[in-house]
Formats: C-alpha cells, sequence, structure tokens
C-alpha cells in the first residue's frame, strides 16, 4: 500500500481572490494592500505586535511588547534573556496559532547607536510551515 503525505492548509488559503488582512507598511494609493494567505497575514501580525509598545494601543493596553523600552537600556546577555521571555509570552498571547521556536537579537551599527535587529523563527501550527521574520528597532 502507499504512503501518501498530506498537509494541512487553513480554508481561508483556499479561496485566493479574498483578501484576508493588510499589509505593512500602509503606503498603497487606497491606503494599504491586502494579503490573500494566512502565511503572509500571521507575517505582518508577528511584525504588528512587535513594533507596538505596551500601553500604546487604545482600548487594549496589554498589547504589544517591551522591545522598544528596552533599545536604551543597558544591553547584556541577561537583558536579552528576559526580553526573549517575555516577546515570546506576547507572541503566544495575541497570536496563538503559531509556535516560537527562536529569537535571536543582533545590535548593528556602531557602538552607541542604539540600534537592534529582532529575528523570530516560528512554526504556523496548522500547516507546520517554518517561516522568519526581522524587525529592526532604530
Amino acid at each position: 500500500m502507499a504512503y501518501v503525505k498530506s498537509t494541512r492548509v487553513d480554508p481561508r488559503d483556499l479561496n485566493k481572490n479574498t483578501a484576508i488582512g493588510v499589509k505593512l507598511p500602509f503606503n498603497a494609493p487606497g491606503v494599504f494592500y491586502s494579503t490573500f494567505s494566512t502565511k503572509d497575514q500571521l507575517r505582518y501580525n508577528i511584525v504588528n505586535l512587535v513594533l507596538t509598545s505596551k500601553g500604546e494601543r487604545v482600548e487594549n493596553p496589554n498589547f504589544g511588547t517591551s522591545v522598544r523600552s528596552q533599545l536604551f537600556q543597558q544591553i547584556d546577555p541577561e537583558t536579552f534573556s528576559d526580553l526573549e521571555a517575555s516577546l515570546v509570552d506576547d507572541i503566544q498571547t495575541y497570536i496563538p496559532n503559531i509556535r516560537v521556536t527562536n529569537v535571536q537579537f543582533s545590535q548593528t551599527g556602531e557602538y552607541n547607536d542604539n540600534t537592534l535587529l529582532v529575528s523570530i523563527t516560528y512554526v504556523i501550527l496548522i500547516s507546520n510551515e517554518i517561516d522568519t521574520v526581522t524587525v529592526n528597532f532604530e
């Protein structure tokens, strides 16, 4: 008997003519472009969550992360460890259909540049696809 490998697909991905969400940044002629796959929309949801500071969103003060508030703090391995734990917890709270597998922080520029790259590798639970998002904080 032949073995058939099956993959799960989000039902929203079956209709390629129906928009699921919006792309970032909002720079299209009609304010924004639409996304048509859940993989793309999850990517933009993560970027939106990471770029939003806690307390910034009206009516939902817990939405967001504390990455931006850490940019001007003393950065050391312990800071990155605490920040990673907080970031993973926030992502699991607000985007439950993915599982974060790795978070990497890297500083760019000169010593006092205060810029940070955050790379988040995750698995989409329904399809087991692996993807990575990188967010640049300047």
